[in-house]
């Protein structure tokens, strides 16, 4: 049997990885509870009590763009005050710093990043180390897409402990607490009807993780989404993330002209 090389030739490039996905983000280093290291005390959120934890957070972020800590009490951790100091600089029990994450395309239509050893900041910012590891940080990542119901895309997390994603500023998926490994995904479609997106518009992907325990820290983001990358500095993430989705807008209208 003969094989047409010119057909593999024209199928070859639909089958081709698209390039890597980078996004930037912001990640804060806390000590363990109990502990006082470089000057800065022990928050008690972390390294405490071990528990799943779910319904931490409230369904909707705040107009800052942060998760809103819920009402009720919750055993992993102290107080709405405490959890505030996860997503927002303060200098008595955090430091700061800038994080970039890389997406590799997994399948012509999917981008991943994965690590079962997600130690970011291992000699930085407070680097009290247990087994030549910087534990007790959280990480926020704030992305843009466009929904597009042909798509059928999803987004899955793995991590521990804590994750969350919001989706146009709601809660959609909920992996609080202190524990191992855990997995949760969205089908965008799914969520689309039950939340109002629109076909054709850009969106707001909101990531929040925290490593609050010793001994693992795992990290794995899986998506179809062709997301855009987007820095939020403090204080003006409202304001920033409303420029990306402009020049997103912009871009897709540029592109879809050139292709008449």
């Amino acid at each position: 049997m003969k094989h047409s090389f010119a057909a593999v030739a024209v199928l070859f490039p639909a089958l081709a990885l698209a390039a890597p996905i980078t996004l930037t983000g912001t990640v804060r280093d806390f000590n363990a509870w109990g502990s006082t290291w470089n000057g800065v005390a022990g928050h008690p959120d972390f390294e405490n009590v071990i528990a799943d934890d779910r319904g931490i957070v409230a369904a909707a972020l705040g107009v800052d763009g942060k998760p809103v800590y819920a009402s009720g009490s919750h055993p992993t951790i102290a107080s709405a005050a405490s959890f505030y100091q996860w997503y927002h600089d303060d200098p008595s029990v955090n430091r700061t710093g800038s994080l970039t994450l890389t997406l590799d395309p997994a399948t012509p239509t999917t981008w991943q990043y994965s690590s079962s050893a997600f130690f970011p900041i291992d000699g930085q910012l407070l680097d009290q180390e247990t087994d030549d590891h910087n534990y007790g940080f959280t990480t926020e990542w704030h992305t843009i897409f466009t929904f597009l119901t042909a798509h059928d895309d999803e987004f899955s997390f793995t991590g521990d402990d804590d994750v969350w994603v919001f989706i146009d500023g709601k809660l959609a998926i909920d992996l609080g607490g202190v524990h191992g490994a855990e997995s949760a995904s969205v089908d965008l479609n799914s969520f689309a009807a039950a939340n109002g997106l629109v076909d054709g518009n850009n969106y707001k992907l909101d990531i929040f993780q925290a490593e609050r325990h010793t001994t693992g820290s795992n990290f794995t983001m899986t998506t179809s989404l062709q997301l855009a990358p987007v820095h939020v500095p403090e204080p003006d993430s409202v304001a920033i993330i409303g420029l990306g989705l402009a020049a997103l807008a912009l871009a897709r209208t540029h592109a879809a002209r050139r292709q008449r």
